[in-house]
């Protein structure tokens, strides 16, 4: 019995190893293509994009190509970074507003304020990095290089130990 429970905790580790890894190669690829994670730290777009989400933003994102109804990531005056819908488009920018919200953003988005446009979300992820919004994305691409690299190291040392314990005889 014991031996049966050793290779399965053996085998659920291998899940999580290349779980993990394909996560930690999907993340890498996507940043490199300019796709980044954001957190998402109010409430604003709820139900849509719930409060502690990830949310993934396109930065190569055409300005011109966005349409009423995207959700867009952008720089307000204040330099915060905000989520919000397009709810129209003027020819002096685009109104804006949280799916939470009861009126628009008070100020028209420009195009120089657009950071890009929300590809796809994650949501509570992110609850645990609200503190530090502003640095989960880079936290979160060290981290994952990080524990590539445990996980790794523990692969080899946890497969040697099971192919050296458990071999059939």
């Amino acid at each position: 019995m014991e031996k049966a429970m050793k290779r399965a905790c053996y085998l659920a580790g291998e899940i999580v190893y290349w779980a993990l890894c394909l996560v930690l190669i999907l993340n890498l690829l996507l940043c490199i293509m300019g796709i980044r994670p954001f957190v998402v730290v109010s409430g604003s777009m709820e139900p849509a994009i719930k409060t502690g989400s990830i949310s993934w933003v396109n930065l190569h994102a055409d300005a011109s190509c966005m349409e009423q109804g995207d959700i867009l990531a952008f720089k307000r005056n204040d330099g915060e970074l905000v989520l919000h819908r397009i709810v129209r488009k003027t020819e002096a920018g685009m109104v804006t507003k949280g799916d939470a919200n009861q009126t628009p953003d008070p100020a028209l988005v420009r195009e120089h304020q657009i950071k890009g446009r929300v590809l796809f979300t994650v949501p509570y992820v992110g609850k645990a990095f609200m503190r530090n919004a502003g640095e989960f994305a880079v936290f979160f691409t060290v981290g994952s290089v990080v524990l590539f690299i445990l996980l790794k190291t523990a692969k080899f040392s946890g497969g040697k130990y099971h192919e050296k314990n458990n071999n059939e005889k």
